[in-house]
């Protein structure tokens, strides 16, 4: 039987006792006790006052509110059994919702801020792991996009930032022996890189992890955090692990016997149901138990029925605050936010300490400063789906977040085409009829925003489909470009540096 609460009104339940030798009433035909359920607003419900009144209605707004129920002893006894547990069952609810409101309380100050003025370089507290080469900013792995031509493309902008492959899983490189290169193959220049490995086998992937070591990365990541269908719910991996902690505390733990890099674990603040703040506590806490000390947050919570991939990474809300708590929770940890980051100036905020005041970005918001911030401050900001929507993004990255110059082919779009046409003629054996869009892929979205793209993606798509397999990848990108220097004159000469005189070219073309 369900208990329903209502608003000031309380449901009292009465046994009827007649002077039947002190037994119940029994109903002739079912041979249950009568119980009779009054309802009322005010007055007094103790059991001695019920049994004073006998069968008086109790009356409220001149309607009687009496009704009567049938049910036997045992169902009485199984009902109360149940109140009790339902009374357990909030008051630990309540206890988690004011363990919540206690953490996460104090956590920012009263002072507000802009974007601008919080986004002009990385504070003080960085300075000593500048000289440690700790990667502050990191391309996300994105399935089918950060593949090695990605990450080449990413390296002609910035020199710093840290790569990471897509998600390998375990069994594709073990069933794959004699073709690693396919799938570990990555650029000398590509350091420091971040091979992803995802599974729910602790010993294949420690045998995975060994060949990834072997192929010379320099980090290894477990996928806790993928909402994919195929991944959580068929393959019983990725943010489906979250609902086992223990489990992910073995895999770390086969991992890291048998390798000597460092493994980190990529997660969501949540899964489902579970989605407290108690809960994502308890599991940092039981992974970092086997020496896992980085933890790359993704900060919205994942859905694994009635949200596809896309859905979770707008429909969720953010949580930056559970991030940063989490920071000063455990100051002996590395944590690394990921979730809604679309321009490096929100990124150097958050690495300065500054929130967004509900948790999402905008120019026209105010930021408020995380207190005790440099206790333990981000050991990163990843940047997933703008990177690869747009690659310019990142070209502020190295002066920005690292003081430092940037590469002299991320001076303008077509130095980074140049470089990238470069890199094709290269590995020009890599390129055929199936592997052209797969080469000519990462560049897609280089002009977005900016005259001449829509131009450039379908020349690209129309010369791929044309002159594959007749002429080379660098070729086709020559090109496309020739068809957007006559379409935007100059478009491709801007400095990707400066930003206002990009705005002025957009505003006079």
């Amino acid at each position: 039987m369900r208990v329903a609460p209502l608003r000031d009104l309380a449901a009292c339940l009465y046994l009827a006792r007649p002077s039947n030798h002190g037994q119940p009433k029994l109903n002739t035909q079912k041979r249950h006790p009568l119980v009779g359920a009054y309802y009322c607003l005010d007055g007094d419900h103790s059991r001695a006052n019920l049994h004073k009144r006998g069968k008086e209605k109790l009356w409220h707004g001149g309607k009687a509110k009496r009704k009567v129920y049938c049910f036997s002893k045992k169902s009485i006894r199984r009902h109360q059994k149940l109140l009790k547990q339902y009374r357990r069952n909030m008051t630990s609810i309540l206890v988690a919702i004011e363990r919540n409101m206690e953490e996460g309380i104090h956590l920012c100050g009263e002072q507000q801020f802009k974007l601008e003025d919080i986004s002009t370089g990385v504070s003080d507290i960085f300075e000593k792991k500048k000289y440690e080469n700790i990667p502050f900013i990191q391309v996300a792995p994105m399935i089918n996009v950060t593949n090695r031509h990605f990450r080449a493309l990413v390296r002609t902008i910035t020199k710093r930032a840290q790569l990471w492959t897509e998600m390998i899983v375990d069994n594709t490189l073990l069933y794959n022996l004699n073709n690693l290169e396919e799938y570990l193959g990555f650029n000398a220049n590509e350091h420091p890189v971040v091979c992803q490995l995802g599974g729910s086998d602790a010993t294949s992937l420690a045998e995975a992890a060994v060949l990834v070591e072997q192929a010379g990365y320099d980090e290894i990541n477990l996928n806790v955090g993928c909402p994919s269908t195929k991944v959580a719910n068929k393959g019983a991996f990725g943010a489906y692990l979250m609902k086992k902690p223990e489990h992910v505390r073995s895999i770390v733990y086969e991992i890291k016997r048998k390798v000597q890099i460092p493994v980190s674990v990529k997660i969501r603040t949540g899964v489902d149901d579970c989605d407290s703040f108690p809960f994502l506590r308890s599991f940092i806490e039981c992974v970092s138990s086997v020496g896992c000390t980085h933890f790359i947050v993704h900060a919205r919570k994942a859905w694994l029925k009635g949200l596809d991939p896309k859905q979770n990474r707008s429909v969720p809300p953010l949580e930056y605050k559970k991030v940063f708590t989490l920071c000063q929770l455990y100051p002996h940890l590395k944590f690394t936010l990921n979730g809604g980051v679309k321009t490096m100036e929100e990124a150097v905020a958050l690495l300065n300490g500054y929130l967004p005041s509900k948790d999402k970005f905008d120019s026209e918001k105010t930021y408020v400063q995380v207190q005790n911030y440099h206790v333990n401050p981000l050991n990163g900001v990843m940047l997933g789906r703008a990177c690869m929507e747009n690659t310019t993004v990142l070209s502020q990255t190295d002066p920005l977040v690292y003081n430092e110059k940037p590469p002299h082919t991320a001076f303008s779009r077509r130095t980074v085409l140049d470089a990238y046409k470069s890199y094709l003629e290269e590995n020009s054996s890599l390129c055929s009829l199936s592997s052209a869009f797969e080469l000519l892929k990462p560049i897609l979205g280089i002009l977005k925003g900016m005259p001449g793209h829509r131009i450039f993606r379908n020349k690209l798509d129309m010369y791929i489909r044309n002159y594959a397999s007749t002429l080379p990848c660098s070729g086709i990108l020559e090109k496309a470009m020739v068809e957007v220097d006559a379409v935007a004159p100059g478009c491709l000469d801007l400095p990707l540096a400066d930003y206002k005189l990009q705005q002025e070219y957009i505003k006079n073309y």
